[in-house]
């Protein structure tokens, strides 16, 4: 809009220059105003760095909303693992907020079955490595979201006055039960069964065989008195106080001991699982998981 155009919208008429100069100081004041109340945004975005900037802010804002979202992740893990878990647990959850850890404690064996059954789960944390390769092998585990994780050592613990020190006192009389896991679900129980039978006690022994569903049974059934001595790994002996660790079983009796992780093909929350993965295998977790026994795979 021009001078003479706003001055005719204002009902003044340029009959007289004196006219026109004793209406200039009020045709500043407007035009002024009229500056003035512009809308930012529609001044952003006549500016195409600024405009930039305002669409990077609400894009930035959509994501934060998007990544608030929560999400629960299910995560089928070893018993065995059941205290470190614990400590993780709320170490990871209070720095991500928006991330729930529904953990589904079990014997490896038990948990590759409900896996492969179709039950849900995002995470698969072993403790064994023939039950993680059933799933790679079965396409039910992503080859390349896969690990050895870390390692573990067998021990046989028994009431804190026994006598026991050695394998070979098994063999004695007064030991009337003998706890174990189940050796085709509970890896603890197979690496028994092959230190037992390295041994050449398996045979001799099966009667007086106690077998627990998963390695936290076995433990309790010594803790109870319903044995007089189980197999388990070290990493559980260590969070009991009513047991002894006998005696550690010669690690080249029985197959060594690994827990590998992986991400399970059917998982929805990719995303969450991955950040989850790969944060158990930092040097924060893998302190944590040292704390328990545990030692990082090499």
């Amino acid at each position: 809009m021009n001078n003479r155009t706003f001055l005719r919208f204002l009902g003044i008429r340029r009959t007289s220059g004196q006219a026109a100069v004793r209406w200039l100081p009020l045709l500043a004041l407007l035009l002024i105003l009229s500056a003035c109340g512009a809308k930012p945004v529609e001044r952003a975005a006549s500016d195409p760095e600024t405009a930039g900037q305002v669409s990077g802010s609400v894009s930035s804002a959509a994501a934060d909303r998007a990544d608030a979202e929560p999400v629960t992740l299910t995560i089928s893990a070893a018993a065995s693992l059941t205290d470190a878990l614990g400590e993780i647990e709320r170490t990871y959850e209070a720095s991500h907020p928006y991330v729930e850890l529904d953990f589904n404690f079990g014997a490896s064996g038990a948990l590759q079955q409900q896996i492969e059954q179709g039950a849900p789960a995002d995470l698969f944390l072993s403790a064994s490595s023939r039950n993680m390769q059933a799933l790679l092998d079965g396409g039910l585990i992503d080859a390349k979201q896969e690990t050895d994780w870390l390692t573990n050592t067998l021990v046989a613990v028994a009431p804190n006055d026994s006598p026991l020190s050695k394998i070979e006192d098994l063999k004695s009389s007064e030991i009337k039960h003998i706890a174990i896991g189940i050796p085709d679900s509970v890896p603890a129980g197979k690496y028994a069964q092959e230190a037992l039978t390295n041994a050449g006690l398996w045979d001799s022994l099966q009667g007086r065989l106690v077998q627990g569903k998963d390695v936290r049974q076995v433990l309790q059934y010594t803790e109870t008195g319903n044995a007089d001595v189980g197999f388990v790994y070290k990493t559980d002996a260590l969070t009991s106080e009513q047991v002894k660790i006998a005696f550690d079983v010669d690690p080249d009796s029985y197959s060594p001991i690994l827990y590998p992780i992986g991400i399970v093909q059917a998982t929805r929350h990719e995303e969450a699982a991955l950040a989850f993965y790969d944060y158990l295998q930092t040097p924060e977790a893998l302190q944590v998981l040292s704390g328990f026994g545990f030692s990082a795979a090499q």
